[in-house]
């Protein structure tokens, strides 16, 4: 997909604290739609809190988000997180069939338009997975197909942006590489934003358009993908080479 001119998102003086402790500290960035967005930073450094932000899991401590032009908090969070939905690092599944987990959210939207046999098909396809997972134990299939099962259903509901938190962290290289070229093939296909937070720079230099380095809960550099190779700060030297985890 193309980026564009259109701001989607844009974080001003973000900060996030719990009990006092300061999480994100003074967070300001703009990400325009069409981007493959990357944060970037060590364990800790606050990339899965700031994810959470983009679709109103949780509400910044201080600072402003908007979303199209608009405060974030003035959209409807049901249909926010429709158009933003969110891949977890660990997917849950619920007791049940494929079939069950993919239907799970037409349980408590009883005016959304329910789902044909055809739709789930297709989305199944779109990860790459047959019409013979439907009735599979979700509980029992493995990390990657779990991971695969969990995009479908965010696809389910058509939304604009993705959102991957350490989509890879539970798989073996291979897998890692083969989810990653997954999402950037549905990017094209579906015409998505995508926001990844990780740490294996490594994995996702080759996919992402533009990256930022959050340590210690603050954006030390930012930049496109070749920042990845030729990073300006010593702290992102730092990570890159392994001395910050």
């Amino acid at each position: 997909m193309m980026v564009t001119n259109e701001i989607l998102f844009g974080f001003e003086k973000i900060s996030y604290a719990v009990d006092g402790h300061s999480i994100l500290k003074d967070v300001t960035l703009s990400i325009p739609s069409g981007e493959f967005f990357g944060i970037l930073g060590p364990s800790g450094a606050g990339k899965s809190t700031l994810l959470r932000l983009f679709n109103e899991l949780i509400s910044p401590t201080y600072g402003t988000i908007q979303y199209r032009g608009e405060l974030i908090q003035d959209y409807p969070v049901t249909e926010l997180r429709k158009q933003v939905g969110m891949v977890f690092q660990n997917p849950v599944m619920i007791g049940g069939s494929v079939r069950d987990n993919l239907l799970i959210t037409r349980r408590w939207e009883k005016s959304t338009p329910s789902i044909s046999e055809d739709d789930l098909i297709a989305c199944l396809e779109s990860v790459k997975l047959t019409d013979k997972f439907l009735e599979k134990e979700a509980r029992s299939l493995s990390g990657g197909e779990k991971q695969r099962i969990a995009l479908a259903r965010v696809l389910l509901n058509k939304p604009d942006v993705l959102l991957l938190d350490e989509p890879t962290a539970n798989l073996d290289p291979g897998l890692s590489r083969s989810i990653l070229q997954l999402v950037s093939d549905l990017q094209f296909k579906f015409n998505l934003t995508l926001i990844i937070a990780s740490h294996e720079h490594r994995l996702i230099k080759n996919f992402v358009n533009r990256v930022v380095f959050l340590i210690d809960g603050k954006i030390v550099e930012e930049g496109t993908a070749d920042i990845l190779e030729n990073p300006a700060t010593d702290l992102v030297k730092s990570f890159l080479l392994g001395k910050l985890k």
